[in-house]
């Protein structure tokens, strides 16, 4: 005797005519897996801080075209001068106390308030120590167009209140909402891009007017986003002596972050020294171009901070775990992006003249970069999320010498393509020194098991 099929099932896996009526249309079964992905936490938290993120690069991108236009080269040179001396005392502003915040509030968000509060400590005290340093151990020694007064006004506003912002920012990384990390981006952007329109709408061209004007953006918005923080989540608590027994804690990251800035940018710096002069710009364009189209790499590890530390709380095999969930979208899509840098390079010539035709080769080069900067992201957080960015730093640093290093042999040689060459070594060794660290931690945590 023949088995009935359960009433409602699909017959030799066919539909009847009127089953098949009744079957949403594919549009719609589409529209609602598409609608529930969205829903997820995790996906809004990673279009949240995407979001943030483009607004923040597309406004510097605004800002820079701007200031070298409004300013001209010779005004322009004194703030390049004071920035470049910022961007490499940024990562010790805090001395990364903003991520030891995240950490500590992931695993038990009690502590958030407290850690908010040392955060804020640190950040104004090593802010004003490093202020002091650029002031008058630094600028002596660079061109007398730096003036003393730029320095001080630019590097209160980068190294103090600017550090203040990011701050607040990192605390809604820590509780993972997101949303208003994005917010909080969006507002330092736009009041950033907002100074800067006004400035040129008042026909401003000095150097020592412009600073004046990002140090009131950054304090005005500081004090707004501190006002919100502590609405949100409660007032402030400090605590000297934790901060102090916790000052070592941020210094690795701190380290870190200091040695991808210099990896980051120190093939430019050689360009400038070593290289063609054509080069540099050409060079620059593309590299700054690539590094537009990397957010959202960026992005998806700057959502997942909370989680990383959060998963490391019980070892290193925890964010080894979140590390191989996240590579399977952010693996697709750095090689997505790499195959983007190739087919669009020529656009390059639409977006900047057809001046910086050479542009299109150099950024062809870059195809593989995004693939190396995903996996080089993933096993930093591994060992950052688990608590062992002290064994991350080093390798860092290492990384950041090589790199310096290749620089000075190879683009005296190759030009550009040395510039190239060198930041594909150096992520190579930095990848390889990272996965033989976390080999070894684990190693070690399943022995010890």
């Amino acid at each position: 005797m023949r088995a009935l099929a359960p009433q409602g099932a699909p017959r030799n896996g066919i539909l009847s005519p009127m089953e098949n009526q009744l079957r949403p249309p594919l549009r719609r079964r589409l529209l609602a897996r598409i609608r529930t992905l969205l829903m997820r936490r995790s996906v809004r938290g990673f279009s949240h801080v995407l979001t943030g993120n483009i607004v923040l690069t597309l406004s510097q991108a605004v800002q820079f075209i701007v200031l070298a236009r409004t300013l001209g080269p010779i005004e322009f040179g004194k703030i390049a001068a004071v920035a470049s001396v910022t961007a490499v005392l940024t990562p010790f502003a805090g001395m990364g106390a903003a991520n030891v915040m995240i950490m500590r509030a992931a695993r038990d968000p009690t502590l958030l308030q407290l850690y908010f509060g040392n955060a804020l400590l640190n950040a104004v005290f090593t802010g004003a120590a490093l202020t002091a340093l650029s002031v008058f151990g630094i600028t002596p020694f660079l061109s007398s167009s730096a003036s003393i007064l730029i320095m001080l006004v630019f590097c209160m506003s980068e190294l103090i209140f600017s550090r203040i912002i990011d701050i607040c920012w990192h605390v809604f990384i820590s509780n993972e909402r997101l949303h208003w990390t994005s917010i909080f981006l969006v507002a330092q952007s736009v009041s950033r891009l907002i100074a800067v329109l006004v400035f040129l709408l008042l026909n401003g061209h000095l150097a020592s007017a412009w600073v004046w004007w990002a140090l009131g953006s950054n304090m005005l918005v500081s004090g707004l986003l501190l006002l919100m923080t502590a609405d949100r989540i409660g007032r402030p608590r400090f605590d000297g002596r934790l901060a102090m027994r916790e000052f070592s804690e941020g210094v690795p990251f701190a380290v870190g972050l200091s040695a991808k800035s210099f990896y980051t940018d120190a093939d430019k710096v050689f360009l400038a020294r070593y290289g063609a002069v054509e080069s540099v710009g050409t060079y620059t364009v593309a590299f700054r171009l690539a590094q537009m189209a990397l957010v959202p790499i960026r992005a998806v590890s700057f959502a997942a901070q909370a989680k990383y530390f959060r998963a490391g709380g019980s070892g290193i095999e925890g964010t080894i775990a979140l590390a191989m969930r996240l590579a399977r979208p952010v693996v697709p899509l750095s090689l997505l992006i790499g195959a983007c840098f190739y087919v669009a390079a020529p656009l390059i010539t639409l977006i900047a003249g057809s001046q910086y035709g050479g542009s299109i080769q150099i950024l062809r080069w870059f195809a593989g970069l995004p693939l190396l900067l995903a996996v080089q992201s993933l096993l930093g957080d591994v060992l950052s999320g688990s608590g062992n960015q002290r064994a991350a730093a080093p390798i860092q640093v290492l990384s950041a010498v090589i790199a310096g290093a290749l620089c000075v042999i190879l683009i005296p040689r190759i030009d550009w393509k040395g510039a190239v060459a060198a930041s594909y070594l150096s992520q190579l060794f930095l990848i390889g020194s990272l996965y033989l660290a976390v080999s070894r931690l684990r190693r070690r945590s399943r022995t010890s098991g």
